[in-house]
């Protein structure tokens, strides 16, 4: 018995291996057949723009190969018909959730306000809004350049009067809201509007009441104007800075500076502060 155990052993393994190669060869068939299993999903048989309501007119129900479904991709036409292309689709292109938007009710801006904070909407030109580049959910920090001389006497500094803003809306656009709306032209017939790709006048942005009442201040006073600087949205940094004007811009070198320096050099300062571990003179 002893001289057939080699080979019984032997035989036994390459039962076994036989077995697995053949269990292997089918769980990838199985898996080769399921991926090619047609499955419906809706494809357009047309280019549809951008902000396009869809139609049934637009779709068919195509047989697509189960490896070649997007995710997302859509299988009911009725679920989709009324709903909005938030992005191009070409014709051929699987329908996918993620380039649909639902229509549902304009919940308006104030809902888009934080509870006990504020919306206030500041006029914007190229020069004071960044060349009008920021978005609704973009952060901003506002500057202003305030002139508190005296008559004809100017006497401007900059200030960053508040950092790391909310922007809830350029325009009409609103942020998290459907950016279209519908207008008549000079025929009176109505037309949808992009609101992403119109011309805006102002930002609005959201404030606590105490920071709101200040910018409203800046706005109406007539003493200063009002600028905006475009953050990056991961930064959340905020800074303590002095204020900028004429004499720091120049320097000490400049012909500003020197006369500023003999007149604080003849009167000595009213006191001093502690910047930067350094006592600065204030005259």
């Amino acid at each position: 018995m002893s001289k057939y155990r080699p080979f019984l052993i032997s035989a036994f393994l390459a039962a076994v291996a036989v077995l697995l190669v053949s269990l292997y060869l089918n769980e990838k068939e199985g898996l080769l057949v399921d991926q090619s299993t047609a499955t419906q999903v809706i494809v357009a048989i047309q280019d549809i723009n951008a902000m396009d309501i869809i139609d049934s007119n637009m779709l068919k129900i195509d047989n697509v190969p189960k490896r070649y479904i997007q995710p997302g991709a859509q299988t009911d036409i009725k679920a989709v018909e009324g709903m909005i292309a938030s992005v191009p689709i070409k014709q051929g292109e699987q329908i996918v959730d993620t380039k649909l938007l639902f229509p549902g009710e304009e919940s308006g801006l104030s809902h888009r306000v934080s509870s006990g904070r504020r919306a206030v909407t500041i006029p914007v030109t190229d020069v004071h809004g960044v060349g009008k580049l920021v978005r609704p959910g973009d952060r901003i920090d506002i500057l202003a350049s305030i002139d508190y001389g005296v008559n004809d006497r100017e006497e401007r500094e900059v200030k960053t009067i508040l950092q790391d803003v909310l922007v809830l809306a350029t325009g009409k656009f609103v942020a998290d809201s459907l950016p279209r709306a519908t207008a008549s032209d000079f025929t009176g017939e109505e037309k949808t509007i992009d609101l992403r790709k119109e011309d805006y006048q102002t930002v609005t942005v959201e404030l606590d009441p105490i920071e709101a009442q200040g910018l409203i201040f800046l706005l109406t006073s007539g003493e200063g104007e009002v600028f905006l600087a475009l953050r990056n949205p991961d930064d959340r940094s905020r800074y303590k800075l002095y204020t900028t004007d004429s004499e720091r811009i120049l320097g000490p070198r400049s012909k500003l500076g020197l006369k500023r320096s003999a007149e604080q050099n003849r009167r000595g300062p009213r006191w001093l502060e502690i910047r930067d571990s350094s006592a600065v003179g204030v005259y």
